[in-house]
C-alpha cells in the first residue's frame, strides 16, 4: 500500500487549472459555459484573493460547499490534462466534449449516463498515457490500451448505489468478454474492470477526515478494501480467464485535522482475478505499480 501526498498554494492550483483549460481550448472545445469554466472562475478568484491576502473576499462570493465541489472536480481534470495533453485525436475530442456536460454541482448531477462517467474514463486513460501506452479512443470499449504484444481493455463503471453494484460488476465483466472475442488476437487480449465507488459512498460529497495524510490514505483504502471483500466473489469466480482483475477507485474531498487543511484524496486498489504466480498475475502487478500507483 503506497500513499503519496503533496500540497500547493491556491495560486499554483489555479495555474494548473488554467493550463488544463488552455489545452481543452487548443483542441477546439469551448469550455467557458460548462461546469469546468465555472471551476476555473472560482479558482481564479481564489488565487487573486490569496495574492492580495484577502481570502474573506473569496468567502463573500463563494460558499464553502462550492469551494469543496470545485476542488474535488478539478483534481480529476488536472490529472487528465497531465496524462493526455500530448494527444490530439478526434475521438478523444468527442469524449472530452461529452465529459464537460452535467450540472456544475456534483450532488445535483443525477443523470444515468453523466458527463462525469466520461471524465472518469479519461482520468484512467491519462494514467496509461503518462506511461507511454498507446490508447485507441475510437473503440467501442471504454478504453483500449496497447500493452506488449496484445491489447488491454478497460471497462469503467461509476457505481452510484450499493443495490446496483452487483449488476454493474456483472455488466462490466460481460463487456470485457465481448472485447476479447472481437479482438484481432483473442488469445492475447486481456482486461481490467475499473470501478469508481465515490458516488456510492459519498453521494453528498462530504469531507473524509484524517488526522494527517497517512491516516486519511488509510481510511480511504479501508473503504476500497471493504468493497472488495463484499463483492470479489463476482470477479474471482467463473469469469473469463483473460480478465486480470478489478481496480477500485475512491475520489473524495478530505480534511487534515492536524493542519485544518482541505485536500483531495484519490485512492486506487487492485484485486486479482487471475491466479498468483502466473504471467498474467505478474502483468497485473506491473500495471498496479507502474500505472495505478504512480502519481497521476
Amino acid at each position: 500500500m503506497k500513499h503519496v501526498y503533496s500540497s500547493e498554494s491556491y495560486i499554483d492550483a489555479s495555474e494548473k487549472i488554467d493550463q488544463a483549460c488552455a489545452w481543452i481550448e487548443r483542441l477546439g472545445i469551448n469550455y467557458s459555459r460548462t461546469r469546468v469554466g465555472k471551476y476555473k472562475e472560482l479558482f481564479s478568484t481564489l488565487a487573486k484573493c490569496q495574492l492580495s491576502d484577502d481570502l474573506d473576499g473569496f468567502y463573500s462570493e463563494y460558499s464553502f460547499s462550492e469551494w469543496v465541489n470545485a476542488a474535488h472536480e478539478t483534481a480529476e481534470l488536472v490529472r487528465t490534462y497531465e496524462g493526455l495533453s500530448s494527444y490530439c485525436d478526434l475521438s478523444l475530442i468527442d469524449r472530452i466534449k461529452t465529459s464537460l456536460k452535467g450540472h456544475e454541482l456534483y450532488v445535483l448531477d443525477n443523470n444515468d449516463r453523466s458527463g462525469r462517467d466520461f471524465s472518469f474514463e479519461l482520468a484512467i486513460a491519462a494514467k496509461f498515457a503518462k506511461k507511454g501506452c498507446a490508447i485507441d479512443f475510437g473503440h467501442d470499449a471504454d478504453l483500449k490500451v496497447q500493452i506488449g504484444n496484445g491489447n488491454l481493455y478497460l471497462e469503467c463503471k461509476r457505481i452510484k448505489s450499493k443495490k446496483k453494484a452487483q449488476k454493474r460488476i456483472k455488466e462490466g465483466l460481460k463487456q470485457l468478454h465481448k472485447r476479447y472475442v472481437k479482438d484481432e488476437k483473442p488469445t492475447h487480449a486481456r482486461g481490467i474492470l475499473v470501478i469508481s465507488i465515490s458516488k456510492m459512498l459519498n453521494y453528498e460529497l462530504g469531507l473524509l477526515e484524517g488526522a494527517d495524510d497517512k491516516d486519511l490514505g488509510n481510511k480511504a483504502y479501508s473503504y476500497n478494501a471493504r468493497f472488495i471483500r463484499d463483492f470479489n466473489r463476482h470477479w474471482q469466480g467463473n469469469v473469463d480467464k483473460r480478465t486480470l482483475g478489478v481496480a477500485v477507485v475512491l475520489d473524495t474531498p478530505g480534511v487534515l485535522k492536524i493542519s485544518n487543511q482541505l485536500t483531495t484524496c484519490h485512492e486506487v486498489t487492485l484485486n486479482n482475478s487471475v491466479p498468483p504466480n502466473t504471467s498474467d498475475h505478474s502483468l497485473l502487478l506491473d500495471i498496479a505499480t507502474q500505472v495505478f500507483a504512480a502519481k497521476a
